[in-house]
């Protein structure tokens, strides 16, 4: 069964266009983990054509199928900076399909991303040096949704 669910990322004064402020910014339609990774290349799955950094756009709504293999949608924005202030302007949002539901959060330059049908996945930490992995790992957003979703070893 093929679920949809409709992201929709609107400007602070109601703008349209392009995405300000990221340097990279994707949707990424997740099947898997890989525990030898972090960052996107520890998801498997797809990136969704129409939330990339080239396509991603202000006042328009996208609706993204997940197939049976897709069990989330991740959607992440690495803001554009000093990397000491990354973690500040980062954008992470992973969300699970739910009908009916809706789930809307805020960049840190005041972006509104609003998806419907789904619910939004915490992101739970991991403690420094967990089994023995590098802080790079272990504060990784992505790589800690991988762990927390699908374990520790590959699907």
């Amino acid at each position: 069964m093929n679920r949809t669910i409709t992201v929709t990322i609107q400007h602070p004064d109601g703008r349209t266009g392009p995405l300000q402020g990221f340097r990279f910014f994707w949707g990424f339609r997740v099947s898997g983990f890989r525990a030898d990774r972090h960052c996107q290349p520890c998801l498997r799955g797809s990136v969704v054509p129409d939330l990339n950094t080239s396509t991603v756009r202000s006042g328009r709504s996208v609706a993204v199928t997940l197939r049976p293999q897709h069990r989330y949608l991740y959607i992440c924005g690495v803001g554009s900076g000093p990397k000491s202030r990354l973690h500040l302007m980062n954008f992470h949002l992973p969300v699970r399909y739910e009908p009916g539901s809706a789930v809307a959060e805020s960049t840190y330059n005041g972006y509104l991303v609003t998806v419907a049908d789904a619910v939004a996945l915490p992101i739970p930490e991991l403690p420094a040096g967990w089994n023995g992995l590098d802080l790079q790992t272990t504060r990784c957003k992505n790589f800690r949704f991988g762990v927390a979703y699908f374990g520790t070893g590959s699907d």
